[in-house]
This record gives C-alpha cells, sequence and structure tokens, in this order.
C-alpha cells in the first residue's frame, strides 16, 4: 500500500516539504503581521523625526529672529533717544576736552553694555562724522571704511533684510538720522559669525549634517560647512522655493550622489533662508537598523524552521522509511528480518510490535503451509480412494460375461489385467510413483478395454529414457484413457484410435492422450476448457476434472491439462508436469 500523499504542479510532495509548509503557513501571516506593524512604526517615528527635525529648523529661526529684532531695538533707542549720541553728533565742537572725554567713555560704556546682552555681538562701534572718529566698545579708532558707509547708508531698510554683509563681516548697521543726507552719527553691530555656526551646528547633532543661513538676493550665505557643491545646490534648491513662494518646508535631493532631507523656513523680518541639512542615512539611520534587523530575523526564521523541519523530518521521516521498506520486505517473503532502534521513543515501541508482527506472521505461515499440505494429503487420499470403485463394477460384469461365454484365454487375460489394475491403485503406502510404472497401470486398464471394444487400436509411444524414473502423482494417466473410452471411442462408428505419447521440453514432461472420435467443434473444446479451469476449483472430483485438480495441487496453477482438438480429429488431452 502506497504512503497517502498529495501533489503539487504534478508533483508528490515528500514529508520534508510538508512540515516547511506548514510551518510556513504558520510563519508568514505572523511575519506579514510583524511587517505590516514594523512598517507602520516605522513611518510614524519617522514622521516624529522629520517633525522634530523642523521643529528645531523653526525653534532657532524664531530664536535667532528674537535675539536680532532686541538688538536692532536696543540699537534704535540708543540712536534716537540717548543724549550723549546727539550731543557727540550734533554739538562735540561746543565740548571741551574733558566734557568730550567724558561724552565718550559714557558712549563706550553703553556700548559695552550693548555688547555683552548678546552673546552673538562680536563688537559695536559708532562713527560720528563731526568728530572724524569711530569709537568702539573698547576702543577710539579711526574712521569706518567708506565702502561700508556706502554699503549700510544704500540699504532700503523697507524691504531688506537688515543685515550687511561686508568684507566677510555681517553687520546691523544703522544711520542717524534715518533720512535725508546729512549723517550725525552711524552705528555697526558687527555679530560673530563662528558663534552663528557653532550654533547652527548643534541644531541636528547629527554626523555629516550642516545648516546654512542664506540671503539669496544679496548673494552671501554663512554656514558650518565648507563643502562648495553641497552649499551651490542648496542654493539653488533655495532659489526654486522662492520662485513657488512656500515659506517653509521638507523635501529631499540629491548632493554629492548622496540623498539628503532639507528642512527649511524664510524669516520675512531678516530676510533669511535657514536650510538645515541631514543624509537621509543618518536622519533614519535607527529605522533603517531596525528594517535591516527585522529582514535578518526573518531569514534567521526561515532558516531555523528549515533546520527544525530537518531535524523533524530525520526524526521522523528515516524512521518511516525503514519501516515502509521493510514492509516491502516482508511483503517479499523475508519473514526474517528484525528492526532495532536506539532511541526510547514511539518508534521503538512500533519497530517492536513490528518486530512482534513478522514473528507471528512466520508462525502463522507456518502452521497454515502444514495445514494446506495435511489438507492436500487428505484430498489427494479421498480423490485417490473415489477412482478405486470406479472401474471395479465394470470389470465385473466383463468377466461374467467372458466366462457365460466360455472364453477361458480373454478370462485369463481380463482376471491378470484386473489384478495388476486392482493391486497398483490399493498402494495406499506412496502418494508418487515412477512414469514407467504409472504407464504400465495404464497399459493394464487399457488391456482390460481392449476386451470390450476389440476394435479400438492402442499405440504406446515410447517413454524418454530420462523420464522412465521421474516420480508423478499415482493415477494421472489411466482416467484421461478412460476418459477418452467413455466420451470418444464408445461414440465412434467404425475403428476406433487411441494414442499416447510421452515427450520431453527441457524441463517439462508432456504426456498426450489422443482419440479419434471426431464430434468437437472448437466451441465444444472451448467450453471444455472453461469447465475444467472451474470445476477444477469448485470441489468436481471425477475423470478428467480429477487429475487436473491433482497436478495443481501438487505443482501449482501452472500446470495441469490442456484439451485441444488432435490431428485424429478427436480429443487431445496436454498433460504438463515439470520436471
Amino acid at each position: 500500500m502506497k504512503p497517502v500523499s498529495f501533489n503539487l504542479f504534478g508533483q508528490r510532495l515528500t514529508i520534508l516539504p510538508k512540515i516547511i509548509i506548514s510551518f510556513l503557513v504558520v510563519l508568514i501571516p505572523i511575519q506579514t503581521l510583524s511587517l505590516v506593524m514594523n512598517r507602520s512604526s516605522v513611518n510614524k517615528v519617522q514622521n516624529e523625526i522629520l517633525q522634530s527635525s523642523a521643529s528645531n529648523v523653526h525653534f532657532y529661526l524664531s530664536s535667532l529672529e528674537t535675539e536680532i529684532n532686541r538688538i536692532l531695538r536696543l540699537e534704535r533707542e540708543y540712536i534716537s533717544s540717548d543724549g550723549d549720541f546727539l550731543k557727540a553728533g550734533v554739538i562735540p565742537d561746543s565740548m571741551d576736552d574733558y566734557e568730550r572725554g567724558q561724552t565718550i567713555l559714557r558712549i563706550e560704556n553703553k556700548l559695552s553694555i550693548l555688547k555683552s546682552s548678546s552673546p552673538y555681538i562680536k563688537d559695536i562701534r559708532i562713527y560720528f562724522p563731526s568728530l572724524g572718529r569711530t569709537i568702539w566698545t573698547t576702543s577710539f579708532s579711526s574712521t569706518i571704511p567708506d565702502d561700508e558707509i556706502r554699503v549700510i547708508a544704500g540699504k532700503d531698510k523697507r524691504t531688506q533684510s537688515p543685515f550687511t554683509f561686508v568684507n566677510n563681516r555681517l553687520i546691523l548697521g544703522m544711520l542717524y538720522p534715518t533720512t535725508g543726507n546729512d549723517m550725525m552719527f552711524m552705528i555697526e553691530v558687527e555679530l560673530s559669525i563662528p558663534l552663528l555656526q557653532q550654533s547652527m551646528a548643534q541644531m541636528s547633532g547629527k554626523k555629516n549634517a550642516g545648516s546654512i543661513l542664506l540671503n539669496e538676493p544679496e548673494q552671501w550665505v554663512i554656514g558650518d560647512t565648507n563643502d562648495e557643491s553641497i552649499t551651490q545646490s542648496i542654493r539653488q534648491w533655495v532659489s526654486g522655493q522662492q520662485k513657488r513662494q512656500t515659506a517653509s518646508g521638507m523635501d529631499r535631493i540629491e548632493m554629492d550622489h548622496k540623498m539628503y532631507l532639507i528642512y527649511y523656513e524664510q524669516s520675512e523680518s531678516l530676510g533669511l533662508t535657514l536650510v538645515h541639512y541631514v543624509p537621509e542615512a543618518e536622519a533614519l539611520g535607527v529605522l533603517k537598523q531596525y528594517q535591516s534587523w527585522y529582514w535578518v530575523i526573518t531569514l534567521v526564521s526561515i532558516l531555523i524552521v528549515y533546520i527544525f523541519s530537518y531535524g523533524i523530518f530525520l526524526l521522523i521521516h528515516k524512521p518511516m522509511r525503514r519501516l515502509v521498506n521493510s514492509l516491502a520486505q516482508v511483503g517479499e517473503g523475508n519473514l526474517e528480518l528484525r528492526l532495532q532502534h536506539r532511541y526510547n521513543d514511539e518508534f521503538q515501541d512500533v519497530f517492536q510490535q513490528f518486530n512482534t508482527m513478522v514473528s507471528r506472521i512466520g508462525t502463522l505461515i507456518g502452521e497454515v503451509s502444514e495445514q494446506q499440505t495435511r489438507s492436500q494429503h487428505a484430498e489427494l487420499k479421498q480423490l485417490q480412494s473415489q477412482i478405486n470403485p470406479h472401474f471395479l463394477y465394470n470389470s465385473l460384469f466383463i468377466l461374467l460375461t467372458l466366462i457365460r461365454q466360455e472364453d477361458k484365454d480373454s478370462a485369463e487375460r481380463l482376471v491378470l489385467h484386473m489384478g495388476n489394475y486392482f493391486r497398483y491403485i490399493t498402494r495406499t503406502g506412496e502418494d508418487e510413483v515412477s512414469l514407467e510404472n504409472e504407464m504400465m497401470h495404464t497399459q493394464a486398464y487399457a488391456g482390460i478395454q481392449s476386451l470390450r471394444f476389440p476394435d479400438i487400436q492402442i499405440r504406446w509411444g515410447e517413454i524418454p529414457e530420462a523420464c522412465r524414473t521421474v516420480r508423478v502423482p499415482r493415477l494421472i494417466l489411466q482416467p484421461l484413457v478412460e476418459n477418452a473410452y467413455l466420451h470418444g471411442l464408445e461414440k465412434v462408428e467404425g475403428p476406433g484410435l487411441l494414442l499416447i505419447e510421452v515427450e520431453q521440453h527441457e524441463k517439462l514432461l508432456i504426456i498426450r492422450v489422443e482419440d479419434n472420435s471426431g464430434h468437437l467443434n472448437p466451441e465444444m473444446i472451448e467450453e471444455l476448457n472453461h469447465r475444467l479451469h472451474t470445476t477444477a476449483h469448485s470441489g468436481e472430483t471425477t475423470g478428467m476434472f480429477n487429475v487436473h485438480r491433482r497436478l495443481q495441487l501438487r505443482y501449482g496453477q501452472a500446470y495441469g491439462l490442456e484439451l485441444a482438438i488432435g490431428h485424429a480429429g478427436g480429443l487431445c488431452v496436454t498433460l504438463r508436469i515439470p520436471l
């Protein structure tokens, strides 16, 4: 019996693929759900990271706006309402040296206070044209360069940034008065570019991240990086954003063959755009790492499933295969097979039961074989006993007729033939005899019949020398000759003919009994053969059926009798016995 299996694409699946598929059917939904949850968590965390970075940009720019506006407000208060500033700018000549010096000291103190109010202020200086001098926070120096004065004086304060970027210096400059052509004084608050760069560098803390303060209309940039390629890429990108009139947001661009996340926000009051950029791999590095770990865990899970499945395969399939192969050997007749299992598990119980079963089958087969042998022996005895009285009655009537006819010689031959005949069949000690003795017994029977039918000619073939001593079952040839007389020769009008031939074909003994009755056709022969093979198993034990049944019991189903129309026109019975 073949093991139950199902096919996939026309191929039979063995146990190992079934186990793997079973585990994957359970694992795949779990991994899919985990993937969906992971994706959802990644998207949520990613949005939070992006929002956090955008919030940092907004907070920094708002803080810078507040600080710059506070400095500008203090600057305006000084130049518009402070008496010392107005006195030094309008009437310096009316003051003596002492008063002029005291005024300058007070101005220096006020500038120092203003400088100390903000960490971004590097220095403050105020230029008084009437004095022809510039007052610094810590010194009394020469005048401001004319180019700086022209740049600061030329800025349109209503539309442009309060910053002036000149000579690599970032300045908050202011003139008094703010209108007209006569300048009383000009104040410059110089911001510390390194401090701005340092504060921008601390905005993110990500490796390879950076920030840029950009005034695109005036073409100046302050950043915490010296990478010109990145700076130029950002300036081009900001120009595009200004054309689209977007004040803030986030984008993803490629710079220097790397992907960057860009956060930007514009300040209308400062006229600046703050841009903060982070490599995407750095910004989302943890999430990328989590995703990588997820796929690593997935692959490891699949590997573990395979290893575990293969382990189960070895623990279950190999013992099962041994058991199946052993059952096949038992089916082929190997009842000496015994199975051993080194593990104390369920298969050990199964193998023990298998060994017990095989041992029991061997015992049962021995018992059945012995019982069948005894049954066949008893059946042969029964068949033999049925043959013994079969011919007695006719022989006695023939003898009675010969005595009445006073045919002494024929009666003597008949008594001799009958003596030989019944002496042969009453020997119950042997089930098999030599072929030569079986032939002599048949000749005795034919001699009795020749007294009844003197017109029937009998031709006896020679027995091959090698077959004379072959052992054959007793009484297998005489019933065939008897059948030829009873069902064929007795109905022949005119001379009858009976042929008995013996041949050897390799390891097969062939005996033919043929008559010339001539009243058979192929349909009748087919019917006789059918009856011969069916009644031989139905228990009929007379005549040819008797012989056929005995031969098959002795030699097997491949041997016995075959019926056909002979060359003489009558029935030809062929007897086949293995040598």
